[in-house]
């Protein structure tokens, strides 16, 4: 059996959440309907039985019938049992947990869920039926650390073949064990890698296929300043001769491809005097018996690197939006310089984004007051370059809006960036740009992000999202990893298969 798990979401109805994963084994689904067909009939036959003498006709076929269910009903059992059906729902159900579906949240119908919600449930079903190839197409985007973490942990020991796309380089150095590496039209093959492996790999090779090249186009000069200088010289011209020959030998080399690189840059701002952004002691929440934040305490410099990170739903973005005024506190204080200006990049940014119009034309219309071509030339400093400015925006892809939205954000010439899941959509190159564009940045970030990987290379503060409160948490990133997997562990939920 093959399951793909893309960029698609289950269509909701009425059905549990549980109830949609345990339904996703189609083979126990029938053998259940099949019991309980058997069953009911076995029932009708025992009501039958009393309209008739013992040893009448009628009662011979019913016993007879009767028999028959008896037999098919044992199979259904012991087909039932090799598969361990009765563990079925506890399997389901730590997985569901596992991927952030709390216990309340399982017995929601699958209809009450947004589409990237549905999208995990796509991802619980496939790991539920335990498929023996397993298509997951960029699955950690629609996750949180914690999701994440239980994802890769739960893949590291899953017993048949998984074929994942990812940009999300921790999680594939902690799941893959060889790397397809697609470019310029072929699939080269790396095995017994990770990525961090495969890229070190692929670095040295470069470098020696750069070499080899290099070495041979000196070579070829070599032979043929020797000729050009003496075919026609009468004592010589068997020497040149010779390398004429050794020349058309030698095999045609390809020069090493180049990456093309990347690189974003964010302006650098005016110096402040702090506070820069502070909150003091807040609690915020739509309904004020019902606290998606409680005193909360935190502190944004321009020096600041700080990753958010906890549970989807927790109030990461709630949290944001208190920092940049389009939430107010119900009780503490938000306080901020007077000329601070925050760029924010948002999780869904692309609601922001006329799509019928083109990068340009929405940038100027949106931060008036500079040229097409400083437009142009600022939107290929992003990669967005050529014809990909003026194209419509709808027709560009996710990384390709992302870039136009990065590219937007450095308009406002920002003191601190607040970034809500940046690396969504980026490609490998897109992310190393984005990590080395934030790591040089001469103001403060705080980011809310599922990918270990830039959290680890550009954040030096680790602040946790939980039980209604954010605390600072004493250790990196990895160290929160460890700190999940232990609860989860506690919590029964990070099980061998």
């Amino acid at each position: 059996m093959v399951w793909l798990v893309k960029t698609q979401e289950i269509r909701g109805d009425d059905t549990p959440a549980l109830q949609s994963v345990l339904d996703a084994d189609v083979w126990r689904k029938q053998l259940l309907m099949e019991q309980s067909k058997l069953n009911e009939r076995m029932t009708e036959i025992d009501t039958l039985k009393k309209e008739f003498e013992e040893e009448s006709l009628e009662m011979r076929k019913l016993e007879n019938e009767l028999a028959d269910l008896e037999q098919k009903l044992e199979d259904v059992y012991e087909k039932l049992g090799e598969m361990e059906s009765d563990k079925a729902e506890g399997r389901a159900a730590s997985i569901l947990f596992g991927l952030g579906f709390s216990q309340e949240a399982q017995a929601m119908a699958t209809k009450d869920f947004s589409g990237g919600w549905r999208m995990r449930l796509s991802l619980a079903r496939a790991l539920f039926c335990k498929p023996d190839l397993l298509l997951l197409d960029e699955p950690t985007n629609m996750l949180d650390v914690p999701s994440s973490t239980y994802l890769a942990h739960y893949l590291q020991t899953y017993p048949s073949t998984v074929l994942v796309v990812s940009h999300d380089r921790a999680f594939l150095d902690e799941v893959a064990t060889d790397i397809i590496h697609q470019h310029s039209e072929r699939l080269d093959y790396y095995r017994g890698s990770n990525f961090s492996s495969f890229h070190a790999t692929r670095e040295e090779r470069l470098k020696n296929q750069k070499r080899e090249y290099e070495n041979q186009m000196e070579y070829r000069a070599h032979l043929q300043a020797f000729i050009d200088k003496f075919r026609y010289n009468a004592a010589k011209s068997s020497e040149a001769q010779s390398r004429i020959k050794k020349l058309e030998k030698l095999p045609v080399l390809e020069p090493p491809e180049e990456e093309k690189k990347v690189v974003f840059k964010f302006p650098d701002p005016e110096k402040l005097s702090p506070p820069i952004l502070q909150l003091l002691d807040v609690s915020f929440g739509y309904d004020p018996k019902k606290l998606l934040l409680n005193d909360v305490s935190l502190d944004v410099q321009l020096d600041s690197r700080i990753g958010l990170v906890g549970a989807n739903g927790c109030g990461k973005t709630t949290l944001l939006k208190v920092l940049m005024g389009e939430n107010h506190p119900l009780d503490g204080s938000v306080s901020k310089n007077n000329r601070l200006r925050i760029g924010y990049f948002a999780q869904h940014h692309v609601d922001a984004m006329d799509l019928n119009q083109n990068a340009v034309g929405w940038m100027s219309q949106k931060y008036p007051g500079k040229t097409d071509e400083e437009y142009r030339r600022h939107l290929g400093s992003f990669g967005i370059t050529g014809s990909l400015s003026l194209q419509k925006m709808q027709l560009l892809s996710g990384g390709q809006k992302s870039r136009v939205a990065f590219a937007a954000l450095c308009l406002t010439n920002p003191h601190i960036l607040i970034l809500d899941e940046p690396s969504n959509h980026l490609d490998t190159s897109g992310l190393d740009a984005l990590t080395e564009a934030l790591k040089n940045f001469k103001g403060g970030v705080l980011m809310v992000s599922h990918d270990v990987s830039i959290i680890n290379d550009v954040c030096n503060e680790i602040w946790v999202s939980e039980n209604g409160t954010v605390k600072r948490f004493d250790g990196d990133i990895y160290d929160y990893k460890k700190y999940i997997l232990a609860n989860a562990d506690a919590a029964g939920v990070v099980k061998k298969h």
